[in-house]
């Protein structure tokens, strides 16, 4: 149970210094509209999942995903310099379909209960 919360609060540390970076830092176009949606840890705290959603229609997944893995580098510093970790986990960035899923769901729900 210990070791899950730790994992989390990482991961929402991670979450919050990545964010910060890329509005604070960063002045790449290709991640000026970026907004980190999630980050999960492994158990270990050797890899962490980055989700990212895009809120400027002009930028592609594709050109996001090539920046934030081009800034991974300054990413894994800045969350070295500020969490005590004995090795800083290796990133990994990923678009959040979440949202689409959601609205696929509810749009299969609506249609199943218009068919009754």
């Amino acid at each position: 149970m210990l070791r899950k919360k730790r994992q989390v609060r990482l991961a929402d540390a991670i979450r919050d210094i990545i964010a910060n970076c890329i509005t604070q830092t960063l002045n790449d176009p290709r991640v000026r509209e970026v907004v980190i949606t999630q980050v999960r840890l492994s158990g270990d705290l050797q890899l962490a999942t980055v989700y990212f959603r895009i809120f400027d229609e002009k930028t592609s997944k594709e050109e996001a995903k090539k920046g934030l893995e081009g800034c991974r580098g300054l990413f894994r510093r800045m969350v070295g310099d500020a969490v005590d970790l004995r090795r800083v986990p290796e990133l990994r960035f990923f678009y959040d379909e979440s949202i689409e899923k959601g609205a696929r769901i509810e749009h299969l729900i609506a249609t199943i209960n218009s068919k009754e």
